[in-house]
């Protein structure tokens, strides 16, 4: 289902989903989807001389997450345009990360139909990635 930039306002907030985090995903996303091979996001022992008390997940697994989030809200007509992110809090093998996201600028720009929004993914320590975006919507005129 497609999301209409007439549709949306400033402000609005997008529907809270959370996912949760397992060693699978955690390698997974590190290994098989960005060939981040760095030991501390597939060898528990390695992240542990490290003083983390296991795996966690990487930077580009969680920019695919909170872009993922984004596109499955906006839907397959929307285009992501923009993407920052920060991370603070790490996630490990057993967090459950909660999305949530705002509108909060709706404008037109170059003929596209634009809205930036922030994203938090969150899981029980705080924050885990804080994100600002740009999404070209489609019009239904």
């Amino acid at each position: 289902m497609a999301v209409y930039w007439e549709d949306v306002k400033e402000g609005q907030e997008l529907p809270e989903v959370a996912r949760d985090i397992d060693s699978t995903f955690i390698v997974s996303g590190a290994i098989w989807a960005s060939h981040d091979f760095m030991p501390v996001h597939h060898d528990p022992k390695f992240a542990q001389l490290k003083n983390a008390p296991d795996i966690f997940m990487n930077i580009l697994t969680s920019n695919g997450v909170v872009a993922g989030y984004i596109g499955n809200w906006a839907g397959p007509e929307a285009e992501l345009k923009k993407i920052s992110i920060s991370l603070a809090v790490p996630n490990f093998p057993g967090d459950r990360m909660r999305l949530n996201g705002k509108i909060t600028k709706k404008y037109k720009d170059g003929g596209l139909n634009l809205i930036d929004l922030t994203v938090v993914g969150e899981n029980n320590m705080g924050p885990h990635a804080t994100a600002s975006a740009t999404v070209a919507l489609p019009s239904k005129g």
